[in-house]
């Protein structure tokens, strides 16, 4: 464990301290970054994960033939764990599992009802399966592993929820690679494998998204699933799909929340793979319905991958955290709160400069019920960081 003297960032009204958890976690290509409390003390701890460990020597950020210390033990057949949690205070890191490719979207959700979280996760590119990881009774302990399908390839975001109302939650899950958005009813018996394919509902197909969420957009009482840019809407057995835009917005990240006050959510959606993987500007936009007017908070950030809603400066209205990537192209990478102004209006604040991170999430690190944050980078260089809110 590498810890870093921790500094105090300061825009405007909104104050954040940065710390530095971990400066080498045991990974590359960090996907996965939840927050949840494990241990029961009331802070949030830090969940973490990703494709496996650097096989060869790197010189320069370029990677060589030659394998490193990493590459050995995976040969040997002791491979590094690739998915591990920071334990809240003092950041000691326990390990989880060595699944080898885990991708980016995970989630949490108690999928077999005995009161504790468990992580649900999945594979990337060119691999197939979905797990979901049973936590024990001490965490600190070996953690369980189950297959729930590897019927797709490369899945991007997870969900859990109660997807189609029926009073039980559903894993819900968006296959890019096999253009396939489904969602699994969770057996009776959860640690089967992998689930039964009758327990599998298709909502849509011919289509590749990411970014999930469940919400009642319409307030018809009925929950939707939105994917994306679009929204599902549930009609007996059968999905109808509603695009929310239709200008772009590929690999967009997603949030829903009522951020204008009127009773009914909207969704945030951000283009967090944008310039560098899409051409597009890395636009960051809220879309109201009915009609998905829209309200542009930004014309161009690069790759914000990270968005959250909380209310971080108190005064009770939800704000918007957006945050960008560094993928070895942007020296320069921005945490940004876009302060709720309760008019329609927001104002952005920049929070902090410098510090590249991906799937960041709004926690609470000091026990003490204020939006802190947590993130890590993705590649080329790996750390994971918390954003105190001061």
């Amino acid at each position: 464990m590498h810890n870093n003297p921790s500094e105090t960032l300061s825009f405007h009204r909104m104050q954040f301290q940065h710390e530095q958890v971990d400066t080498d976690p045991p990974s590359a290509r960090l996907g996965t970054c939840l927050a949840t409390d494990l241990t029961g003390n009331g802070r949030d701890d830090i969940i973490v994960g990703g494709f496996g460990p650097h096989k060869h020597l790197r010189i320069n950020g370029a990677p060589t033939r030659i394998p490193n210390l990493a590459g050995l033990r995976d040969r040997l057949g002791f491979p590094e764990p690739n998915l591990y949690w920071y334990e809240n205070p003092g950041w000691e890191r326990h390990d989880i599992a060595n699944l080898p490719k885990i991708d980016v979207g995970h989630t949490l959700g108690d999928v077999d009802g005995d009161g504790r979280v468990d992580l649900l996760v999945a594979q990337g590119i060119k691999n197939h399966d979905v797990y979901w990881l049973r936590q024990p009774d001490d965490p600190r302990e070996e953690w369980d592993v189950f297959l729930i399908t590897d019927s797709y390839e490369k899945y991007h975001d997870l969900a859990f929820g109660d997807i189609d109302d029926d009073g039980k939650p559903e894993v819900v899950g968006l296959s890019q690679e096999s253009d396939v958005v489904f969602y699994y009813d969770i057996p009776s018996d959860p640690t089967s494998e992998p689930w039964p394919d009758n327990h599998r509902h298709v909502v849509a197909e011919g289509l590749s998204v990411e970014g999930a969420a469940m919400a009642d957009i319409d307030g018809d009482g009925r929950t939707e699933l939105i994917a994306g840019p679009n929204v599902f809407h549930r009609e007996g057995d059968e999905w109808r799909r509603e695009v929310i835009a239709d200008d772009g917005w590929e690999d967009a990240r997603v949030a829903v929340a009522d951020v204008d006050d009127d009773g009914v959510p909207e969704v945030i959606l951000t283009e967090g793979d944008s310039p560098h993987l899409v051409d597009n500007p890395g636009r960051v936009a809220i879309f109201d319905p009915p009609d998905w007017s829209r309200t542009v908070l930004s014309e161009q950030m690069f790759c914000p991958h990270s968005v959250q809603v909380a209310d971080f400066n108190g005064d009770g209205l939800p704000d918007i955290y957006v945050a960008e990537m560094g993928l070895g192209e942007n020296d320069d990478p921005k945490h940004v709160v876009f302060e709720n102004q309760g008019d329609g209006r927001f104002t952005a604040e920049t929070i902090a400069n410098g510090i590249a991170t991906h799937e960041a999430k709004v926690a609470d690190i000091t026990g003490t019920d204020s939006p802190d944050i947590v993130g890590k980078s993705y590649t080329p260089d790996h750390h994971v960081d918390v954003l105190y809110n001061k």
